[in-house]
């Protein structure tokens, strides 16, 4: 059996169902407009009018240019660059709190080296926590797999994958 969204197959059935010369709010389309403004000059006249009206009422704001649109990348590219320098900044200014009270332990090692190894040791253990965290999902995903192999599937599928 094929498996498909529920919006799918939602969508499907409101394309099916839909008579073909209306839209969705019941009135008809741009092209049954069109065809009968061809066959017929007064209803050709009054397609014109109507969109007519429709351009003078449209509250849409106009289409950007492309320097506008330039204009807005590049604004949206420094807010990006300067809320980066900002996490930068927060994060150095936490690494150098966390050394500085490092420092002020009274341990055997001089300051400078408990400062180092303040820092290796935070590096060390977030590559540990990485590690252990990739190992967990390589585990799930063979675990998943595990319980759904493809030989489990039944001959009277619809959609088989190797079939020929």
């Amino acid at each position: 059996m094929v498996f498909r969204p529920k919006w799918q197959r939602m969508l499907e059935w409101m394309q099916t169902s839909t008579p073909v010369d209306t839209d969705p709010t019941g009135g008809k389309t741009d092209e049954i407009l069109e065809e009968q403004a061809i066959k017929d000059p007064e209803k050709a006249q009054s397609l014109i009018a109507r969109e007519n009206a429709r351009s003078e009422n449209d509250p849409r704001l106009p289409a950007l240019n492309r320097k506008n649109k330039l204009r807005t990348l590049a604004l949206a590219g420094a807010i990006c660059l300067i809320a980066l320098m900002i996490l930068a900044a927060v994060a150095v200014a936490g690494a150098m709190f966390v050394v500085d009270q490092a420092a002020r332990l009274e341990l055997s090692c001089p300051p400078a080296g408990t400062s180092t190894l303040t820092l290796v040791g935070a590096s060390l253990l977030g590559a540990a926590a990485w590690r252990v965290g990739q190992a967990v999902l390589r585990r799930r995903t063979a675990r998943a797999s595990a319980e759904n192999p493809p030989e489990s599937r039944t001959e009277d599928d619809q959609n088989p994958v190797g079939a020929p």
